[in-house]
């Protein structure tokens, strides 16, 4: 489908039965009348992320959320009406045009604008709820944290193909202390001035206190988790070390080494020279969020798999494993 071309006439009709339409953020149309709010997106390939950001939206807000694509497959879909999110696919949106078209929305049977009643809005744009599926169970709770993408049976897929069949799983929230920096400073040496610039994001695994340069997108502040089998991890390292300890890893990056020349009588001179930047020349926010990380266990080995992306961070011998 052509999404402008989709908006446009979604705006036609909604504006034809009495809403004001307007352009709003987060969403392509938001429609208004009396105490009924819509938010309309269209989205040609959904994701987990962009509907948890959308129904996100929709909840702050208040209203009911109408995501349009042209086909939405069963976790998107399921995922979608767990959170209350009104879909219309590539036929559903043509219905309902076609229904709009037969009522007189594009004044194509006359002049005369038809009455429309609050009972045939209704059946128009009321949703036809598919039979509901039997999913596994969520609840959302309140924890500052980047989403969780990869869901259970996408991590078990992805165990089973490495630790053969798993016997049990858990999702865990490890804390990192996350933080964006930058820096603008110039360094004098003898007549040169030499300049230092950077920034960039990390985080302090704040159980190990290792340091890793990485962005982190996605970060919200509920994220939704299995309702047994999950575990949040509390910090170890406190904000002070881990700056401290991200602030000795910045310098590090941004060390460099120029070679510097100058002109003494008839001579050159050339001399290297290692500039980096201090600390106070460092510029820092920072943040407590959490990794979502899946751990399975198979009859030997445990696999750990980051639950944002689906990188395996490791496979190790379980504790429990039995040696013959």
């Amino acid at each position: 489908m052509n999404r402008q071309a989709v908006i446009d006439i979604l705006r036609k009709i909604f504006t034809f039965y009495g809403y004001e339409v307007t352009s709003s953020d987060g969403c392509d149309l938001f429609a208004g009348k009396e105490s009924e709010h819509l938010f309309i997106k269209f989205d040609p390939i959904p994701n987990f992320n962009s509907i948890r950001h959308f129904s996100g939206i929709v909840q702050r807000y208040g209203g009911k959320g109408i995501l349009i694509s042209d086909l939405f497959d069963e976790k998107i879909r399921a995922t979608a009406l767990d959170d209350g999110l009104l879909l219309w696919d590539r036929s559903e949106i043509e219905s309902r045009i076609g229904r709009a078209v037969l009522a007189g929305a594009f004044g194509q049977y006359g002049s005369e604008k038809a009455e429309i009643r609050g009972s045939e809005i209704q059946q128009t744009f009321q949703m036809q709820r598919e039979p509901k599926k039997e999913y596994e169970k969520t609840i959302r709770i309140f924890l500052r944290s980047v989403t969780v993408n990869i869901g259970k049976s996408d991590a078990l897929s992805i165990a089973e193909a490495k630790v053969g069949a798993v016997k049990s799983q858990k999702l865990k929230f490890i804390p990192v202390w996350f933080y964006r920096y930058s820096f603008n400073t110039q360094k004098k040496f003898k007549s040169r001035m030499v300049d230092l610039k950077g920034e960039g994001e990390g985080y302090v695994n704040a159980i190990t206190g290792e340091n890793y340069f990485g962005k982190c997108k996605d970060i919200q502040d509920n994220t939704f988790v299995p309702t047994q089998n999950y575990e949040i991890k509390q910090p170890v390292v406190d904000k002070k070390d881990a700056l401290n300890k991200a602030v000795d890893a910045i310098i590090r990056e941004h060390t460099k080494e120029v070679r510097l020349n100058e002109m003494i009588g008839d001579t050159i001179i050339f001399e290297q020279k290692v500039f980096e930047p201090e600390p106070v020349d460092i510029t820092m926010e920072t943040e407590l969020i959490h990794f979502p990380i899946w751990e399975l266990s198979g009859g030997r080995e445990t696999i750990e798999i980051n639950g944002y992306d689906g990188h395996i961070l490791g496979v190790k011998v379980s504790n429990d494993a039995e040696f013959v």
